[in-house]
C-alpha cells in the first residue's frame, strides 16, 4: 500500500513538473501578447483581433489610445496573473505538497485572478468597443467567471481538508 502511494505521488511530481513549464511558456506568451497589445492600441498601429471583429485606434487622440493602452495594460495583467498562480500551484505540486495551505492560497488566488479576467476581459473589450468609429458590438464570455467561482468553493474545500488532516495528526 505504501509503494502505491508513493507511485501515485510520483506520478503527480512528474505530471505537475510537466505543467509548470507549460505554464512558464503561458506566461512568456502572456508578456509578448500584452505587450504587442498595448503597443497596438497605444501607439494606433495594427488592431486587435476579438471574436473575428478588428479593433483599430489610430484615429483616436493621444489621450484616448494611452487610456486604453492602460485598460489593456491591466487586463494583460490580470491574465498574468492567472498563469503566475497556477505556476506556483504546480510548483508547490511538484515537490508533494498537495493538501498545504500554501497550495489551497494559490488555488484560491488562481481562482481570485480568473473572476477579475472575467472582469477585466469584459471592460477591455467595451473600451475598445465603444472607442471605435462606428461603435462595434461584441458578445461577452463569462464562462472565466462561472470558472472562478467554482475554483474558489473548491479551493474553500481544500481549506476544510487541510483542517480536517491537521486535526487528524494531532490524535494519533
Amino acid at each position: 500500500m505504501q509503494t502505491d502511494t508513493h507511485a501515485k505521488l510520483q506520478k503527480i511530481k512528474k505530471v505537475s513538473i510537466i505543467f509548470r513549464v507549460i505554464c512558464r511558456g503561458l506566461l512568456a506568451l502572456v508578456t509578448l501578447l500584452g505587450l504587442c497589445c498595448v503597443v497596438c492600441v497605444a501607439f494606433g498601429v495594427g488592431g486587435i483581433n476579438y471574436d473575428n471583429v478588428i479593433f483599430q485606434t489610430a484615429e483616436l487622440p493621444l489621450g484616448h489610445r494611452l487610456i486604453l493602452g492602460a485598460v489593456t495594460a491591466l487586463a494583460f495583467g490580470v491574465l498574468f496573473k492567472c498563469f503566475y498562480h497556477l505556476h506556483r500551484l504546480f510548483g508547490n505540486y511538484s515537490r508533494g505538497e498537495i493538501f498545504t495551505r500554501e497550495s489551497v492560497g494559490q488555488l484560491r488566488q488562481f481562482g481570485i485572478a480568473c473572476l477579475l479576467w472575467g472582469v477585466m476581459n469584459f471592460l477591455w473589450v467595451l473600451s475598445l468597443a465603444i472607442s471605435a468609429h462606428p461603435a462595434k458590438t461584441f458578445q461577452g464570455h463569462a464562462d472565466s467567471l462561472a470558472i472562478g467561482t467554482i475554483i474558489i468553493v473548491i479551493a474553500w474545500f481544500m481549506d476544510m481538508a487541510v483542517d480536517l488532516r491537521e486535526e487528524n495528526e494531532l490524535t494519533i
